[in-house]
This record gives structure tokens, C-alpha cells and sequence, in this order.
């Protein structure tokens, strides 16, 4: 074999190597995405489950009231999560910054009306709990929403930061020691 056709021999090599890398890329990169978004929707089905069960002991409904308060409660979170997502489509994060004097004001109108439908929907639906709950679980609900979100995010920051539960983290396997919030 002379040097030109090893030289020809390599370049077709390297061009189905390139091409192969190319595909294994796109089909990774796919594959990772989907994964992803399952992961997402199981993380979801989790913060629920959570939720319900927070809610359930928190509140002390009992089974009826579950059966009866769990089908309003979702459908409340799913319109009140269109109204948001409505806005978002909208308006993304940090649009504000780049506005000018005309679209700051019809962002300004749309949020006071963001505001305005999601206080109406809450009044909608505290009626509609009230029916199915006595009125002093109803007006916990506020309260038990906002305590289960600050949980939520103090659990998921702590597994974020370095030193979170977990190896070498306070409390976790290889963690010597008091932590920062031990005395």
C-alpha cells in the first residue's frame, strides 16, 4: 500500500468516526433530555405526594374530608397554575429590564391583573372548601401552603449546598464532628 491510499484509508475512518460521534452526540443529548423531563414529572408526583400527606396531618382531615378536599384543592392548583403560566407566556424573567416606558405599563396592568384573578379564584375556592371542610381548616390553608413550601425549599437547598446532608455533609457518613447548628 503506497502512503496516499493509507492517508485516504484515515480520512474515511476519521469522517466515520466524526460521523459516529456525531450521532452517538444527537441520540445522548436526546435521550438525556427525556430523561430529564421523566425526572421532572416524577420530582413532581413527589412534591404532591408530599404535599397531601403534610396537608393531611397538618389540617387532620379525616378520610371524607380527604375524598372530598383533595379533587377541589387540584383543581384549584391547576387554575391557578394556567393564570400563571398564562402571564409567563407573556412575560419572561427579567423582560423588565430591557422595556420601555409603554410596555413597563401594560407589564405593570397585567401584573395587577394576575393579582386581581388569582385573589378571585382564592375566593372562589375558599367558598367552595368551606363547603366540604369546617371553617377554621379552611383558614388554615394559607398557613399550611406557605409552611410546606419553606419546608420544600429548605430541604432542597440543603441538598444543593456542599455540606447538605449526605457523605461528608453534617449528620451524613464521613462528617466528624458538630455541624454549623450543632451547640
Amino acid at each position: 500500500m503506497n502512503t496516499r491510499n493509507i492517508t485516504q484509508k484515515f480520512i474515511r475512518r476519521g469522517t466515520l468516526l466524526a460521523l459516529l460521534m456525531g450521532c452517538l452526540a444527537f441520540f445522548g443529548t436526546t435521550a438525556l433530555t427525556a430523561q430529564d423531563k421523566k425526572g421532572k414529572g416524577d420530582k413532581k408526583e413527589k412534591i404532591n405526594e408530599l404535599r397531601k400527606k403534610y396537608f393531611n396531618e397538618k389540617l387532620a382531615l379525616s378520610d371524607a374530608e380527604q375524598k372530598a378536599f383533595w379533587p377541589l384543592y387540584d383543581e384549584y392548583k391547576q387554575k391557578e397554575k394556567a393564570l400563571r403560566d398564562s402571564f409567563k407566556s407573556k412575560y419572561k424573567p427579567n423582560d423588565v429590564i430591557f422595556m420601555d416606558d409603554k410596555k413597563a405599563e401594560e407589564f405593570l396592568n397585567a401584573t395587577i391583573k394576575l393579582n386581581d384573578d388569582q385573589n378571585s379564584l382564592f375566593k372562589e375556592y375558599i367558598l367552595k372548601f368551606k363547603k366540604v371542610l369546617p371553617v377554621k381548616k379552611v383558614a388554615m390553608l394559607p398557613m399550611v401552603e406557605r409552611e410546606f413550601k419553606k419546608e420544600i425549599l429548605s430541604k432542597a437547598g440543603e441538598h444543593k449546598k456542599p455540606g447538605g446532608p449526605g457523605p461528608g455533609g453534617p449528620g451524613g457518613p464521613g462528617h466528624e464532628g458538630p455541624g454549623p447548628d450543632d451547640e
